[in-house]
């Protein structure tokens, strides 16, 4: 077997996390069922990680990554007279609907790591990289040079809002009501958007 990398083997082991925590849940992904998964073994996963906040990091950023992804495309595809936030709140609410069980993990890593102050940190840097994300979407959309803190109140509120959304989706599935709010959400936030000044 060829060797691997330590970004290629880092990368095996998130991947790997991410099939064991979806399946079993978050509590029963162990260091030996993440290994196990990879094909690795636990002196090979401590060798890539020397803790398990910072594997859930990975697995936080991987997630959130794989989400923003579809929103980038689709805003580098609106037409110059387009909505750039309704492109890229549909194309994240496309990812919600097209992989619920990610959505759901999302929302177990937050209250498996509330529940231990030894990984409190990696739910604040998920809800700091959410906002991030949008902040970064946003600044698209901006009639004029709007400053820093403005952009991240409404990214920070924009988050607030899409994340009780989509766990609203996931206990109830409805979506006509999802989609009804998120009609609601693009309204507004582009009523804030226009609002925005220097």
């Amino acid at each position: 077997m060829a060797r691997m990398s330590q970004v290629d083997r880092r990368l095996q082991l998130v991947e790997a996390a991410i099939v064991v925590m979806t399946r079993d849940g978050v509590r029963s992904a162990t260091t030996r069922a993440i290994a196990g998964e990879a094909g690795a073994s636990l002196s090979v996963f401590h060798y890539c990680f020397d803790s398990k906040s910072a594997l859930l990091g990975e697995v936080v950023t991987t997630l959130v990554e794989r989400t923003a992804a579809g929103s980038r495309d689709a805003l580098a595809a609106v037409e110059p007279d387009g909505d750039p936030v309704r492109a890229s709140l549909m194309a994240f609410w496309g990812h919600v609907t097209s992989h619920p069980d990610e959505h759901q993990l999302t929302y177990e890593i937050t209250q498996h790591c509330l529940r231990d102050p030894e990984l409190a940190e990696v739910t604040r840097e998920q809800y700091e990289r959410y906002v991030e994300v949008i902040a970064e979407h946003l600044a698209l959309g901006l009639p004029t040079a709007a400053s820093t803190e403005q952009v991240r109140l409404l990214a920070r509120y924009l988050a607030v809002m899409i994340d009780g959304l989509t766990l609203d989706w996931l206990v109830r599935r409805d979506d006509a009501g999802a989609l009804a709010v998120l009609e609601t959400v693009i309204t507004h936030v582009n009523h804030l958007l226009s609002e925005t000044v220097v």
